[in-house]
């Protein structure tokens, strides 16, 4: 079990990038090596040779400590998700996801007749480049509010933003804005406005 636990999964057909205790024990059992095996047992035996085929390291993890500017951002962040809020203020975490394919199907979906079932159903779609979505998450409600885009730019995001204002309550005078650090959400424009 140990050897097999420092080879790649790939060199026994398994489609996988690490093992875990699963993995591991149905090579086990399908060798003849034991009659039955838990995931469980697996991990502990593993554990006891100091092995961990099931972890690994993450790319995003800092190489160098994280300086105090960083906590107290972070520290500023939980005080503001977690504190009772006044009736006056929202906050909304904004982020976009890019490059989204719209797949708009090449004939409409009529609805059903008596006599029929659903017609001009298809699975086929056809291509229509790419869209830009805007959200931006209250915290406090869970109400999301989105919006498409052909393009990811300042104007756009300013644009999400105003409707945004638009769609708020009128009772809320404060909206914190939490959000990534990328042109179109700390651009020049995106700050005066």
């Amino acid at each position: 079990m140990v050897r097999l636990a420092c080879e790649c999964p790939d060199l026994w057909g398994r489609s996988l990038s690490q093992w875990d205790g699963a993995e591991l024990a149905r090579p086990l059992i399908a060798e003849g090596m034991v009659a039955d095996i838990s995931a469980a047992t697996v991990r502990r035996m593993l554990v006891a040779h100091q092995l961990k085929p099931w972890r690994h390291p993450l790319w995003l993890h800092p190489q160098h400590p994280r300086d105090t500017a960083f906590y107290a951002t972070v520290a500023e962040l939980i005080d503001l998700y977690t504190r009772p809020l006044q009736a006056d203020e929202l906050v909304l975490s904004l982020d976009e996801k890019t490059s989204l394919p719209p797949r708009p199907r090449p004939a409409p979906t009529l609805p059903a007749q008596p006599t029929t079932c659903l017609t001009a159903w298809s699975m086929r779609t056809s291509g229509a480049g790419a869209l830009n979505l805007f959200a931006a998450f209250d915290t406090q409600s869970g109400k999301v509010y989105g919006h498409c885009d052909e393009r990811q730019r300042q104007r756009e995001c300013m644009a999400f933003l105003e409707a945004v204002d638009i769609a708020v309550d009128e009772r809320i005078r404060t909206i914190h804005l939490v959000c990534d650090h990328v042109s179109p959400h700390h651009g020049k424009e995106v700050r005066q406005w």
